[in-house]
């Protein structure tokens, strides 16, 4: 009895060795009523370009909603276009969908664009972002506004689209489809 004993204390770890190296085992599935959430990780241009873009399910959702697999900011083709569109890093950090952050329904816009809004909680008026986009994913525009002084007569946001520099519009970032494109700055 001992030996038997002896004998798969000595094979168990090998057969679970077996088992890890086998090149056709699944990895185990989640269960289905867990989202599935791309990390937020930097990506290429390339890398999302491999297949089509259909960002049109979005619209209607919030910002924070899972839409096949992402919430609207981690989807690799939004990602890229953030990317292209903000060199700067630290700039580009600042358009994050925070836990406790404000968003509203992602809407259509002018140019048959698709603009995603948000903002920080209880400060929305102060910091806001706003993310302009074809639905394949290419002409992206970015926002980003911080309220400086308390004019609001004052206050302007700084627009990004690549290959140009940032350039300085009236107000915050737009909420609405009414909103955009936003107003030029008009000297008085």
């Amino acid at each position: 009895m001992k030996f038997v004993a002896a004998t798969l204390a000595a094979l168990l770890p090998l057969s679970a060795c077996a088992e890890a190296e086998t090149p056709n085992a699944e990895p185990a599935k989640t269960a289905a009523s867990e989202p599935k959430i791309a990390p937020s990780i930097p990506i290429s241009v390339k890398e999302a370009r491999r297949g089509p873009v259909d960002l049109t399910p979005y619209v209607g959702k919030y910002p924070f909603d899972v839409v096949n697999g992402h919430r609207f900011l981690d989807h690799p083709a939004v990602q890229a276009a953030i990317a292209t569109a903000v060199p700067d890093a630290q700039a580009r950090a600042r358009v994050v969908f925070a836990d406790n952050g404000l968003g509203l329904p992602i809407v259509r816009v002018a140019g048959d664009r698709i603009l995603a809004w948000g903002g920080a909680r209880r400060a929305e008026d102060r910091y806001n972002w706003a993310v302009v986009i074809a639905p394949d994913g290419t002409k992206g525009e970015v926002c980003i506004f911080e309220a400086v002084g308390d004019d609001p007569e004052l206050w302007s946001a700084a627009w990004y689209v690549a290959g140009k520099p940032a350039v300085m519009k009236q107000g915050g970032c737009p909420s609405s489809a009414e909103d955009y494109p936003p107003a030029d700055i008009v000297a008085g």
